[in-house]
């Protein structure tokens, strides 16, 4: 019985390591970098949204409407000159994020898809590598914004984050709450691993677009 219980709790402490290892690291890499109102944000030139689920592909769910209303604020308030809208085309995220953003406003030469944002860590390890950014404002959800903060400073980009805190906080937000434990230990994975994100030959658009504030 003796045996049994110690390898209960050599398990427990296992676990323990592994699920809280990555949420101490994700903590200590955001520290001081994150926030949830635009008006607290610092500038940064470039604001990097990440994508989410789309209404069959035409228009925002209110996730990422969400988001790309935040960035808009960024936007509005001067602390943002160029927007990377990162997502998946299996659901038409980029597509979407712009067209939403050039309703409101923003003009299209401000705006950069990158269609190849399937997750977190391919949304900055493409923002740094492929469009060649070294500094940026990440925009999610305020759950989601710690573990993308820590990716981007992980693979080499200077990332703060601003999340959406307004959206209801229903059983939905609680289960993508708790399903970032395990995302912290997928990013650790990846990032040691070098996940493919597929090309990452530079591509020039978001530098074009910069240079049309200079």
């Amino acid at each position: 019985m003796r045996i049994l219980w110690r390898l209960l709790l050599a398990l427990v402490l296992l676990a323990a390591l592994v699920v809280g290892g990555p949420w101490l690291l994700v903590q200590f890499l955001t520290l001081g970098r994150t926030w949830t109102s635009a008006d607290e944000a610092p500038a940064r030139d470039v604001v990097l949204v990440m994508g989410a689920a789309t209404r069959n592909g035409l228009s925002p769910s209110p996730y990422l409407q969400a988001r790309l209303d935040l960035a808009l604020e960024l936007w509005r308030q001067g602390k943002v000159k160029v927007f990377i809208v990162s997502g998946s085309t299996s659901d038409n995220e980029p597509a979407v994020m712009q067209e939403y953003l050039i309703e409101n406003g923003v003009d299209a030469a401000d705006i950069v898809q990158d269609t190849g944002g399937n997750d977190s860590y391919s949304s900055c390890i493409r923002a740094g590598e492929r469009f060649g950014v070294s500094a940026l404002t990440v925009v999610t959800q305020s759950y989601h914004v710690p573990r993308t903060v820590a990716t981007c400073r992980m693979v080499g980009v200077d990332a703060i984050g601003v999340g959406d805190d307004e959206t209801p906080k229903n059983a939905t937000w609680r289960s993508y709450e708790r399903r970032e434990l395990i995302a912290n230990i997928k990013m650790i994975v990846d990032v040691v691993m070098k996940t493919d994100v597929g090309t990452l030959i530079y591509d020039p658009a978001v530098d074009e677009a910069l240079a049309r504030h200079r």
